[in-house]
């Protein structure tokens, strides 16, 4: 069975055969994708929607994800010519010895951020073969090193030392109370493999310490950030008073709140995703909008909010009234689709529909009203849902 992949971190294709990728239908989105001399021909052969990077390495390297520390025990004892693939960040030890790192066989292939003693730049240089992303040279102790996503508070802040260098690899997002003062005396840098988020107050103290690979988000200042997909009713909005709210998420709001609920919850909405809301309160939506960029999706008599579901065509039956289906990630119809059962409702396009003939297909593209780099699938051997992956290979 042929599946479809949502997101895949690392993609190693240096073992992959012809039946190996063919088991695969399509790819959305790849952060870095590994191929060896003897697997060129196959990349071509892949579908991927977005490829971050590329990389030609050799068969036999080992794949580091993540953080990885070099010091003299792995330079002394290394095989021959053996290679290290770091996507993540690489930080090679204070006390490393120069005889040591002139007679080490390893190399390294990075993408990401290097992290090296200012005293060792030079020499270290030669075990890099390829790199991709940052070079940092460090005094001093070796950096706090932290992964995954952390929220940096005043009171982690508080247990460093003065001029601690912070590195990560994932999410870094700052306290909004954060002490500046502290901030200043307590942490030489932060250098971040990932993202950066902060608040727009904080730019000005924090991002002189900050080299990073990745991507960086302000949040402007005095706004609530909302982490998750928040689907609002006339019960839930009630939390939320005269708020100004920062997302990356979808907010969903539902019919049943009324045009006075909405201006007494928001006064500002800052965000970098969508918002789904009725027909009746789409110009109360729109003047609370901070960018510009944000998309409005209305409906007017009902919606569903589709994540990972699989549907009959009978379950379009049982809708009572007029819907707007809005699909964010995966919609599979299990039979087929005809343009009479279908004909009442439409469809918002966002992620991925699985239907199992060209039929089907043609019937929801007649029904579609918006549709933002989605994807149709059209096969009765598609594998249902999709998987995300740190790391895949084939």
């Amino acid at each position: 069975m042929k599946k479809t992949i949502g997101n895949v971190g690392t993609l190693n294709l240096t073992e992959a055969t012809e039946e190996s990728i063919s088991a695969i239908q399509h790819i959305n989105n790849v952060g870095l994708l590994l191929y060896s001399t003897e697997t060129a021909s196959l990349v071509p052969k892949l579908s991927i929607g977005n490829l971050g990077y590329s990389l030609r390495i050799p068969k036999d390297a080992q794949v580091i994800n993540g953080l990885f520390t070099v010091d003299n025990e792995l330079l002394t004892y290394a095989k021959p010519d053996q290679t290290i693939i770091i996507n993540g960040l690489l930080t090679f030890s204070n006390d490393l010895r120069l005889e040591t790192i002139l007679e080490t066989e390893l190399s390294f292939i990075v993408n990401g951020i290097v992290y090296v003693p200012s005293a060792l730049k030079g020499s270290v240089n030669r075990l890099i073969k390829k790199h991709s992303g940052v070079s940092v040279d460090y005094t001093g102790s070796e950096p706090k090193l932290l992964s995954g996503d952390t929220l940096l508070t005043n009171t982690l802040v508080d247990s460093y030392s003065p001029k601690t260098n912070v590195a990560l690899n994932g999410i870094l997002t700052l306290a909004a109370d954060l002490d500046l003062e502290q901030i200043r005396h307590k942490i030489e840098s932060i250098q971040i493999n990932g993202i950066i988020e902060l608040y727009e107050h904080q730019v000005a103290s924090v991002m002189s310490k900050v080299t990073i690979n990745g991507t960086t988000r302000i949040i402007p200042t005095d706004y609530k950030q909302l982490k998750s997909v928040f689907q609002l009713s006339s019960k839930s909005i009630r939390r939320f008073k005269q708020e100004r709210v920062y997302t990356t998420k979808p907010i969903v709001l539902d019919k049943s709140i009324t045009r006075e609920a909405f201006q007494d919850a928001f006064t500002s909405i800052h965000s970098h995703s969508f918002i789904l809301c009725s027909e009746d309160i789409e110009d109360l939506v729109y003047e609370v909008l901070n960018r510009f960029e944000t998309d409005v999706y209305t409906y007017k008599d009902d919606f569903r909010f589709i994540t990972n579901e699989t549907w009959k065509s009978e379950t379009l039956q049982q809708l009572e009234s007029p819907t707007t289906i809005v699909v964010y990630r995966y919609l599979r119809f299990d039979d087929p689709l005809s343009s009479e059962i279908i004909k009442d409702h439409s469809i918002v396009l966002l992620g991925e529909i699985s239907v199992l003939n060209e039929q089907s297909k043609h019937v929801i593209q007649q029904r579609m009203i918006e549709n933002k780099n989605g994807l149709i699938h059209t096969s009765d051997q598609q594998e249902r849902g999709l998987s995300n992956y740190g790391e895949l290979s084939l």
